[in-house]
């Protein structure tokens, strides 16, 4: 997984393995670097130290290719810096790296990455999360993506092959949320509080936002929602005519059950019930709690579909990836719910341990109830993250 400075990559940095091998993608780097920061009891402080020389270096090629405008790659390589064109202007619309780098550059601190390292950098963090909100902001206070071009949840239905700005994603919505936290603590260790306490207000009202918007109280569950809704009365209703009420909403939800209605819960601003009905989703046997883990989307969504060999677009119709599994349980540990958070550790440590012991290795995904793997054979990056779930984090 550590691969050495070549070409356009001049720092040495972490790959995902199995057929990424040699790429750094965007939250790839960030969450296999967040699960290798917990090997430090368990190396000598040398080897430890070229962890955390690689996860630095991959957080810093990508700034060696952000555009003037903020834009970071979604991914690079020693042979590209931006294969997407994420950081050109016009075009195709091919979103930009996930907001994760202020997550990324904390968790590096966190390891003894001194903030003198990072101090020259919040400008461009600064420039990159302005980017975020001046090209993918909408009127209600969410972010969209652009289209669902590398948004790593492949084919979710709430954004794939959806119309370009109109799916204010909650996985897009939540990793800005954290990384915003993230820059806020990261800056006061840089010595700059005012750019901390304006991180801060920000990710206070994206969580409001959040929860206005998102939030579904027939179903006791948040879904991603459609930004579409314009008042349209001005275009169609000549002038004369008197115009009845204001359009009171900015947003429709899009009803699909996906795991990424658990991940609010991590931004600490739910209500106890909110969370009870919440959990009672997890607990769910014919939705979302499988042998494995959960399920990416719910069993119950016409969508739903374990299918193997699906690497291009990668399957998220039900399938458990181990990066889903985790950002589930640390939703819920957040929340409060111990408990639920343990029991899918247990699940998500015994599916990798069963695929180690038969197979040799591990893979990208797999069946949520008979553990099969889906694709992609030595796949380690956010596997690593049972770890982390092992721990309790």
């Amino acid at each position: 997984m550590i691969q050495q400075a070549s070409g356009l990559l001049k720092f040495n940095y972490l790959s995902p393995g199995g057929t990424y091998s040699g790429q750094l993608w965007d939250w790839d780097a960030f969450w296999l670097n967040r699960g290798l920061m917990s090997l430090q009891p368990y190396l000598s402080e040398v080897e430890f130290r070229r962890l955390v020389d690689a996860g630095l270096g991959s957080w810093k090629n990508f700034f060696l290719h952000q555009a003037d405008n903020g834009a970071l790659p979604i991914l690079t390589t020693p042979l590209e810096g931006d294969p997407f064109s994420c950081t050109t202007e016009g075009g195709v619309e091919t979103n930009q790296a996930k907001p994760v780098f202020g997550q990324f550059a904390l968790d590096l601190f966190n390891a003894g990455v001194s903030a003198d390292a990072f101090t020259p950098y919040l400008k461009s963090i600064r420039a990159f999360h302005k980017r975020w909100r001046k090209k993918y902001g909408a009127r209600n206070g969410l972010l969209t993506w652009g289209s669902d071009t590398a948004i790593g949840v492949d084919n979710d239905p709430t954004t794939y092959g959806r119309p370009e700005f109109s799916s204010a994603s909650l996985l897009l919505n939540c990793l800005y949320h954290a990384d915003l936290i993230a820059v806020a603590t990261l800056a006061q260790h840089c010595g700059d509080s005012t750019y901390a306490d304006a991180c801060q207000q920000e990710a206070d009202r994206l969580a409001e936002a959040v929860m206005l918007e998102c939030w579904d109280e027939r179903d006791g569950f948040f879904y991603t929602v459609d930004v579409q809704s314009v008042d349209q009365r001005s275009r169609y209703i000549p002038a004369h005519v008197p115009r009845g009420m204001n359009m009171s909403w900015q947003s429709l939800p899009l009803k699909i059950q996906t795991f990424c209605g658990f991940l609010p819960l991590g931004m600490g601003c739910a209500s106890s019930d909110q969370i009870a009905r919440v959990r009672s989703h997890f607990l769910d046997p014919t939705t979302f709690l499988a042998e494995c883990g959960v399920r990416t989307l719910s069993a119950k969504e016409k969508m739903f579909s374990y299918e193997l060999d699906s690497s291009n677009p990668s399957n998220w119709l039900g399938p458990i990836w181990s990066v889903a599994n985790y950002m589930v349980w640390d939703a819920l540990r957040k929340a409060g719910l111990r408990d639920e958070a343990s029991l899918l550790a247990e699940k998500s440590i015994n599916l990798l341990y069963r695929d180690l012991a038969e197979s040799g290795t591990l893979h990208e995904c797999y069946h949520p109830d008979t553990g099969t793997p889906n694709f992609n054979a030595g796949f380690l990056n956010w596997n690593i993250l049972a770890l982390l779930m092992s721990t309790g984090g």
